[in-house]
Parts: C-alpha cells; sequence; structure tokens
C-alpha cells in the first residue's frame, strides 16, 4: 500500500468517525495499531469493531468478510462503512439473523443506539 493510499484512509477514518462520534454524541478516534494488530479501524465504540473503507472500486462482499472476522475476534458486532468520491458514506449493519442490511451512516448510529438500550 502506498503512502497516498495510506493517506487517504487515514483520512477516511477520521471523517467517518467524526460523523458518526457527532450522530453519537461522543468523540471517537481510530485504532491506531491496527496495521500492526490487523484489528478494526475503530474500537472505541461499544459492542462494535468498525471497518472504513474509501475507495472507487468497491469490494463490499470482502469488506464484509473482514468486518466481521475483526469483529468476531473482539465478540461484538461487525460495522462497514464505506463511500466512493462525491458520494454519501454507506453503512453495512448486521442484523439480528446474522445477515447485513445496507443504510445510511445516520442508520448505523440508529443501530448503535438501539443497541446500547438493550444492556444493562
Amino acid at each position: 500500500m502506498s503512502a497516498m493510499q495510506r493517506r487517504k484512509g487515514a483520512q477516511a477514518e477520521r471523517e467517518v468517525l467524526r460523523l458518526l462520534g457527532e450522530e453519537l454524541g461522543q468523540q471517537l478516534q481510530r485504532n491506531l495499531s491496527q496495521t500492526r494488530e490487523g484489528g478494526a479501524d475503530c474500537i472505541c465504540v461499544r459492542g462494535y469493531a468498525i471497518e472504513v473503507k474509501r475507495q472507487e472500486s468497491l469490494s463490499r462482499p470482502a469488506w464484509w468478510r473482514q468486518a466481521c472476522q475483526q469483529a468476531a475476534r473482539l465478540q461484538v458486532e461487525p460495522l462497514l462503512l464505506y463511500r466512493r468520491s462525491r458520494e454519501q458514506w454507506t453503512a453495512w449493519i448486521h442484523t439480528r439473523d446474522g445477515q447485513w442490511r445496507e443504510g445510511t451512516l445516520i442508520d448505523a448510529a440508529g443501530a448503535i443506539r438501539e443497541k446500547w438500550t438493550m444492556w444493562p
């Protein structure tokens, strides 16, 4: 991966985490050890491992598998957020039946809040 691709990825992570954090009322941070440990892009949202992709060519099934593997290691829910240039963020949100549904970043925040209300 080139330095430019790493910068683009880091910038995308900061952007989406700022937007999601605003929706959740939290300040979210990137998982800075993700490259070394092969982890999710953000692990600071309770109950979730978040994977962020900012690419022109979409590889959603592969990205979703990656998000699910990372979440399984942490025993949390996967959440995939991705976008191409000049498009809005799209979310793949884990469903109760083990599948996923597509939504917006706002939908993802709603799913997170819903899960949080089910916890003691």
